[in-house]
């Protein structure tokens, strides 16, 4: 009888426990991060009143189950149970959840604490703290990479999470600039480069000998001749063939078409195999049944310009010119032509600007065309001198167009020095749409920013020339600003892609800069399709970064996904500062509650594992955002009426005994 009594007390505490925890969670509905616990039950000790006894199968007899009387029941364990609680937008800074695994660091001096409670504060120190107990939250300090600006990097020291809002940061001059755009393939060059295969070779076989076929324009340095106008050379290793085909360019046709013919220079067995037609430019090279073909025509870029002469208005010059981008020269081939056949020798003859006595065609920074200047002390020039050999001489100069984009060809006055006279005999123009530009602002040491604009030209196949210019700064100079850069076959950069320029902001007090011009990707350790590309598609340019800024205030922050809290400066900037570190554990039931919505390590939590967000396992941060409470109402209030029913039901038991332990005093009376 005693020990019903003592059963339905047991039952009476146990569901006391049970009734406790299930208030406990309902009081928590609404605490931020709450985890919320379940109470397991199990039985106590049993009383044996009899044994078991084992089948005997002799005496026919079978086997007895043990009669034990029960003592009561016990809480075995009260379990957190970690779940995901919903998150719920604040648009608080700094609120943060955590979706997934894992646990903020918190610390209160010494005391290191763990808690899914996401609503912080920043103090006056501009630490970011809990609210409400002032735990400081742990993260690692951020900055920047020495080895690559455009990346930074996390400490190794655990601290608390500082963010100076109001915080200046100095201005930083302009280092390094990089650039991703495709330049189109199929353009043409920028200015007529005369022969555009040279540079390539083809594979050709002839009579069952394979050949390499290259095309060079000339024998080699200047002055260049009319007679050696273009070399195509067959290779074979040993190939009757082998040997070289030069093309002569004896004039030019009433539709600027080059007259070219077999020179004699060509190697007699080559020469015996070829044709070539002068009214298609069709150059045929057959052996057996076999041939090869190439329209020269067709990749002969030139620009043809003819007019009167000035002195002699029956007198026609035809011209023919290609520009060299390697050397900034330009060749003249021309003739003359009085009507009457009486004036054209043959060949044509040539004015090559590489002769000492000429220049190089000047560009201003900006790829524009200048005229030269007949002032000593700044560029002092002869004229282009055409002599067609039959007593025929003009001298011209090449003269810039306002716009910059042509030049046109004017006659010399003859004076000493000579000068051109302003009258315009004809023009060579730029190709416009062989011209891509981009601008992007870079900034000296006082934040100061300035225009920086980037065009690139095609020179020839798979090379472009590129320069820079401050437009709206011609004051300050700028050298090292143009270059070659050049593609391989599969549109991609070949060589190291970089170039530098040196921007000379000392003339506005700043500091003298050099800046890096990334054209490949490579300082930003991507791969070259992401830099400047040469394919058959349209232009495109997007200059990507440039590591300078003017001084700036920070304003404002957010936290990704990652933990990284990123400043907002007014100067547009954004800079990570520190990241938020989350802790795992080998079993999260084991963490020791202290109240406050914390956490502490227990012998049976395991030891922290501090990590980044969305590493080794944890879960992201959703920013200006709160983990609500796991608890389940619904749940809880059929957990509250099954533990009254409970404690009604032991407590039934409780005076059921006392009643009949009543009886049985009753007897003796």
């Amino acid at each position: 009888m005693l020990r019903s009594l003592m059963a339905g007390v047991t039952g009476i505490k146990a569901h006391t426990t049970y009734l406790d925890v299930v208030g406990n969670n309902i009081a928590n509905v609404n605490t931020t991060g709450f985890k919320k616990s379940v109470t397991t039950f199990q039985d106590l000790l049993y009383q044996t009143a009899k044994g078991a006894t084992a089948p005997d199968a002799g005496a026919g007899r079978g086997g007895i189950n043990p009669m034990q009387v029960g003592l009561g029941v016990n809480v075995a364990a009260i379990e957190t149970i970690h779940t995901q609680g919903n998150v719920s937008y604040t648009g608080v800074s700094t609120d943060f959840a955590i979706q997934g695994d894992g646990y903020f660091v918190v610390k209160d001096g010494n005391n290191t604490y763990y808690t899914r409670a996401g609503s912080f504060i920043r103090d006056g120190a501009d630490n970011v703290v809990s609210s409400g107990t002032g735990y400081m939250l742990q993260g690692y300090a951020m900055s920047q990479d020495p080895t690559d600006p455009t990346k930074y990097v996390q400490g190794s020291t655990l601290g608390a999470i500082n963010i100076p809002i109001g915080q200046k940061i100095p201005a930083k001059e302009t280092e390094l600039v990089g650039f991703r755009c495709n330049l189109d393939s199929s353009v043409p060059t920028y200015l007529a480069s005369g022969f555009t295969a040279v540079g390539t070779q083809q594979k050709v076989t002839l009579d069952g000998t394979q050949y390499t076929v290259t095309f060079a324009e000339s024998a080699g340095g200047p002055p260049a001749t009319p007679d050696d106008f273009l070399r195509i050379t067959f290779d074979g290793a040993g190939g009757p063939l082998d040997g070289t085909l030069e093309m002569q360019l004896d004039g030019v046709d009433a539709e600027g078409n080059p007259v070219l013919s077999i020179g004699a220079g060509s190697t007699a067995a080559l020469t015996a195999a070829t044709t070539y037609d002068p009214n298609t430019g069709l150059l045929t090279v057959q052996d057996g049944t076999d041939r090869w073909e190439m329209n020269l025509w067709d990749n002969l870029d030139m620009d043809y310009v003819t007019f009167k002469d000035p002195a002699n208005p029956n007198l026609t010059w035809k011209v023919l010119t290609e520009f060299d981008p390697a050397s900034n020269r330009m060749k003249v081939w021309y003739q003359s032509d009085d009507g009457a056949g009486g004036v054209n020798p043959v060949p044509m003859a040539v004015f090559d600007s590489q002769d000492p006595a000429a220049g190089p065609i000047l560009f201003n920074s900006d790829g524009t065309f200048r005229s030269y200047d007949s002032n000593p002390a700044t560029q002092d020039i002869d004229p282009i001198a055409l002599d067609d050999g039959a007593g025929n001489t003009l001298d011209i100069f090449l003269v810039a167009n306002p716009s910059g984009r042509s030049f046109l060809i004017q006659p010399s006055d003859g004076g000493v020095p000579p000068a051109a006279t302003g009258e315009t005999l004809g023009s060579l123009n730029q190709r416009i749409s062989s011209i891509h530009e981009t601008k992007i602002d870079v900034y000296d040491s006082l934040g100061n920013a300035y225009t920086l604009e980037v065009s690139w030209e095609k020179t020839s196949n798979n090379e472009w020339r590129w320069r820079a210019w401050l437009p709206d700064n011609p004051g300050i100079p700028i050298t090292g600003n143009e270059g070659l850069i050049t593609f391989g076959q599969d549109g991609r950069i070949t060589g190291t892609g970089t170039a530098t320029i040196d921007l000379g902001f000392g003339a506005v007090g700043a500091k003298d800069t050099t800046v890096t011009l990334d054209f490949s990707g490579k300082t930003f350790e991507k791969d070259d399709l992401e830099g400047v590309t040469q394919y058959g598609s349209a232009f495109t340019t997007k200059g990507y970064y440039q590591d300078g800024y003017a001084m700036g205030v920070l304003e404002d922050f957010a936290v990704g996904a990652d933990g990284i809290v990123t400043g907002v400066y007014s100067n547009g900037k954004n800079q990570p500062i520190a990241r938020l570190a989350l802790a795992l554990f080998a079993n999260p039931q084991g963490l020791l509650k202290m109240g406050e919505t914390v956490f502490m390590e227990s012998p049976n939590s395991g030891v922290a594992q501090i990590v980044n967000p969305q590493e080794g396992g944890a879960g992201k941060i959703a920013g200006s955002s709160l983990e609500m409470s796991n608890v389940d109402l619904a749940e809880e209030f059929v957990s509250l009426i099954k533990g009254q029913r409970g404690f009604q039901a032991n407590a039934r038991v409780v005076t059921t005994g006392d009643q009949v332990l009543e009886e049985l005093i009753n007897l003796k009376r």
